[in-house]
């Protein structure tokens, strides 16, 4: 059986210790056993093979076993998913993650119905961070996803690409042969991007490409287009 994997901010002794919520998942739902081998990450690519010495709802405490350090993933992709309505973007942020993303950076569209006030925003980015960081135990990644706060569409890599349903390309075949170090993926929300938001894009270099006849939903293109990048430069399928 697979061992079960945990995060932890701290792996660099010879003993590790999961807190929180994920040490009362690991006690009560998964039923860890002193004895028992786990594996845990810092998020940042460092991973432990640790065995269990003491379990309890508030504190999992194991020694470490053996240490590896796993690369970044390369080319890193970024995706920009426009916000959608209520709880379509914990499920997007789901996936992506256990796709393999490497950041997601929600933001507003002209079209987007969600609008995050003040007062709500750090609760519901804790909430997305906590998703993101569920579904990466789940898969066992060893770095774990950045999920930015809503904003405007700044800082796109220098290879990013807009799926838009009348691009003149298919997104595959608009992606360099090479990879590059980074690749950004810009999706609209419900009803689309305006035509004068794709035009601002083409304008600062991003690509337009379509994903085929098939209109879409927003968060169907939200996973769909990352998992074809992801694909296409090896790190899926």
């Amino acid at each position: 059986m697979t061992a079960a994997h945990f995060f932890c901010d701290d792996v660099a002794g010879d003993t590790v210790r999961i807190t929180g919520d994920d040490a009362h998942h690991a006690a009560r739902a998964l039923r860890i056993r002193v004895g028992e081998e786990i594996t845990v990450s810092d998020g940042r690519g460092t991973v432990v093979r640790a065995r269990v010495a003491d379990v309890s709802p508030s504190a999992v405490v194991a020694g470490v076993i053996a240490r590896t350090a796993v690369e970044r993933p390369s080319p890193s992709v970024v995706v920009f998913p426009a916000m959608p309505k209520s709880g379509k973007l914990e499920t997007v942020v789901q996936k992506l993650t256990e796709l393999g993303v490497d950041e997601i950076r929600p933001w507003f569209a002209a079209r987007s119905v969600v609008r995050w006030d003040a007062d709500k925003a750090a609760t519901r980015l804790r909430r997305l961070r906590a998703i993101a960081r569920e579904a990466a135990m789940q898969c066992r990644r060893s770095w774990l996803p950045t999920i930015g706060e809503p904003g405007p569409l700044e800082k796109l890599p220098e290879t990013t690409i807009v799926l838009d349903e009348s691009g003149p390309t298919g997104l595959t075949a608009s992606l360099p042969s090479v990879a590059p170090l980074v690749v950004g993926v810009v999706v609209g929300p419900e009803g689309g991007l305006e035509p004068e938001e794709v035009a601002g894009l083409v304008a600062r270099g991003v690509c337009a490409v379509s994903l085929g006849p098939a209109i879409l939903r927003t968060e169907t293109a939200s996973i769909i287009g990352p998992a074809l990048v992801l694909a296409r430069y090896e790190r899926l399928g």
